[in-house]
This record gives structure tokens, sequence and C-alpha cells, in this order.
């Protein structure tokens, strides 16, 4: 109750002092602009766009990483944990558009749009497929919509608490989603109120630099169109991906799981609200990896950015499954 006190309190005083706030967050994004500048990767161009990429590592198998919805800056997101893989991999980290350092496109965002981009991007890189898709979130159905579409390019599915066709389906409500929280989120970017948002972990895992690029990053890409636009696009990714067969390439799932959920099983605990959600979306992951040619599922407790955290632990895993899988 504390808590939500003092947030209320915190968002009351940014309304009341918005004006001076955005001034000042004027003020401090220009002089913070230098930090965001340069990039983490190198900049190709896709569809007439700028589109940021890193890579890195080594190896004759490649892993692209995909991030969350509105992951702020893909290669500081996933930094950790491809640290952790880079000495036995090659590492590409494609920040679509609108996240990271890439262009804000303002186009309708489809996820097999999405999907093509990659595929141009890794092209003009001259990285040939197959390639390890590692995915959070909701970049799940990027991953699904590659390998129905072009299974021959996709040797493995690795899910970092992914969203997957036959998990229960996220009930957006589209009309908050682009008049209030679209508001709120670009009413927190324009006042620098986002510079304070919490980073899960990523603050002790990067350094003092990227936190600070993070933060300005944050700024720069919170409430963007491009990010809403795909999130628009969502149930219609997922209906399509149910159209087609289900891909039955190698996958590792690693999903979050309460802390009653014990080595795959419920155990006995107090029903709480979104037990039967759970529980669903735990399932789903089980059934899919069951349908896989080579299907493992690891459950973690450190919340669904568990990459943020147990990137150590799950590196290793990464490298036992995929040296078990060749």
């Amino acid at each position: 109750m504390k808590e939500e006190i003092k947030e209320k309190l915190e968002t009351a005083a940014v309304v009341v002092f918005s004006p001076v706030l955005a001034l000042a967050n004027g003020v401090v994004t220009a002089i913070n602009r230098k930090y965001i500048k340069k990039p983490l990767g190198q900049f190709i161009e896709v569809d007439g766009h700028r589109m940021s990429v890193l890579v890195t590592g080594q190896g004759d198998r490649t892993i692209v990483f995909l991030p969350g919805l509105s992951r702020t800056c893909p290669i500081l997101d996933f930094k950790p944990l491809f640290t952790q893989l880079k000495d036995r991999f090659k590492i590409v980290v494609p920040e679509k558009f609108g996240y990271g350092q890439s262009d804000v496109v303002r186009e309708n965002r489809d996820y097999e749009t999405i999907v093509e981009q990659y595929r141009k991007a890794l092209s003009v890189l001259q990285i040939k497929p197959p390639y390890i898709l590692c995915a959070h979130s909701l970049s799940g159905h990027d991953v699904e919509i590659w390998a129905q579409k072009y299974p021959e390019e996709v040797e493995a599915f690795i899910g970092i608490d992914a969203n997957i066709a036959n998990c229960p389906e996220i009930n957006f409500n589209y009309d908050r989603l682009w008049w209030e929280d679209r508001f709120l989120e670009r009413f927190y970017s324009i006042t620098g109120y986002v510079r304070t948002a919490d980073l899960y972990g990523l603050d002790k895992a990067l350094t003092k630099k990227e936190v600070r690029i993070l933060k300005e990053l944050e700024v720069r890409n919170t409430g963007n169109y491009d990010v809403y636009s795909e999130e628009k696009n969502y149930l219609a990714a997922h209906a399509l991906i149910n159209s087609r067969p289900m891909p039955t390439q190698p996958t590792l799932q690693f999903v979050d799981t309460p802390e009653w959920y014990k080595d795959g099983v419920a155990q006995p605990h107090e029903k709480g609200e979104w037990d039967d959600y759970e529980i669903a979306w735990v399932k789903a992951h089980e059934d899919f990896a069951a349908a896989s040619l080579n299907g493992k599922v690891l459950y973690y407790t450190s919340g669904h950015v568990m990459h943020h955290y147990d990137y150590v632990k799950m590196a290793g895993e990464i490298k036992e499954f995929l040296n078990a899988e060749k």
C-alpha cells in the first residue's frame, strides 16, 4: 500500500511540475545525446531505414537474439547473457525499428514484416542460415513465424519466457493502450520521468556508462509508434501461427514459474488470483517442447526478465543443450 501511495504521489508531482521537467529534460537530453549517437554495434540499411545491429563472438553457429516487447535497447538488454556465449557462438543482436538505436519508422509493424526485416538485415551482413533464434517474451511469435515459413533457416529455438501460440492469449485492451498507456508513456518520456524506471537487474549487470545509455534510450523510445503498432498486431500473429502447422525444431524453453511450481509440478499452496493462467502458461511450454524433435523446459523463479539475473546459469544451460543438439 505504501509503495502504491508513493507511486501515485510521484506521478502527481510529475504532472504538476511537467513544464519545468520537460524543459529540464530537453537540456539533459541535449547534453547526453553524445552517449547514444555512437552505435553500440553498427548501422545498416533495411527497407530504406537505418537499423542498428551488433555482431560479435566467434564460432560456426549463429545465435540471433530477438527482444521482448518494448525492451528499450536489445543490445544492452541481452548483453549479460550473450557475453557468456560469445566464446563459442557468433552473436547477432538486430534492433528492430523502434528499438535501441534503430530508426522509428512509423509504419505498420505486423510480425511477418518484422521477420522479413530481420532476414534482410542478416543478408546485408552476409550471415547465412541456419540460425539459433533466442527470443524473449513476445518475440517468441517472431520465431514461430520464421520457423513455419522458412524451416530450413531455423536450427533451434531458445525461448526466454517466450510467448508461443498455444499459450493463453494476452487480453490487450487496445483502446486503453493507444489512448491511455501510450499517452502516459510519451508524457513520462517528454518529462524524463522514465529515467527513474526500474531496470530489473540491468543496473547491476552493466557498466555505469551503459546504464546511462540505456536511460537515454528509454527517453528516446518509450511510447513510440512502432512498439505500439507491434503490440496491436499481436492477436493477428497469434491467429496466423495457429493457422499453420506448429514448428518442431529443437527447442529449449526457459519458463518463469511461481515459487510454488517446483520441478514441473504445482505444489500445495494458497491459491492466488493468477494460478490458472500461470499453470496454463507453463503447460503450453511443456506441450510445445514435447512436440519438438528435441525439446526441453527449464523452470526459473527469477521473473520474466530472468536473463538479467541468471545469465551465467542460463548460458551454461544453452551451451549444454546446443552441444547435445548438434
